[in-house]
């Protein structure tokens, strides 16, 4: 939907919302239309406002909680395998071949989790790099 539709049907909304006020407030009782009742609506408004702000909070420090554990393990991944590499490397050229492909596999998954492409992940197999590595 174009943001202009969107606008439309919200200002269609608010002022369809402002127009049965209006009808309402002539068709209510006296008593309804009280300060005291304005008071009690105001504080329900208020009340409403303010758990959705809280809901809105939480699920924004939710969100971020789980974004800041997925980037620590990717950085702690990457750290594990640069150390991997560090050590097969000290074992001597006859390990060339296991840290290409360690490299490969890590970079291909790299890729595919930056991507974003949902089509990707189901790409992505947990064993299948450590399946090529242990084959050599």
């Amino acid at each position: 939907m174009s943001h202009l539709i969107i606008a439309l049907i919200v200002f269609a909304c608010v002022f369809g919302s402002a127009l049965l006020g209006q009808y309402l407030h002539t068709v209510l009782p006296e008593h309804h239309l009280s300060q005291e009742s304005i008071d009690v609506v105001k504080l329900a408004t208020g009340l409403i406002a303010t758990m959705a702000a809280l809901v809105l909070g939480l699920l924004i420090s939710s969100a971020k909680s789980q974004l800041d554990t997925a980037n620590a393990d990717i950085v702690r991944n990457a750290a594990s395998i640069v150390s991997l590499d560090r050590e097969l490397a000290g074992y001597g050229p006859e390990t060339q071949e296991i840290r290409g492909v360690l490299k490969r596999t890590y970079t291909t998954t790299l890729q595919i989790l930056t991507s974003g492409d949902p089509s990707q992940f189901a790409t992505l197999s947990s064993s299948e790099g450590a399946d090529r590595v242990e084959d050599l």
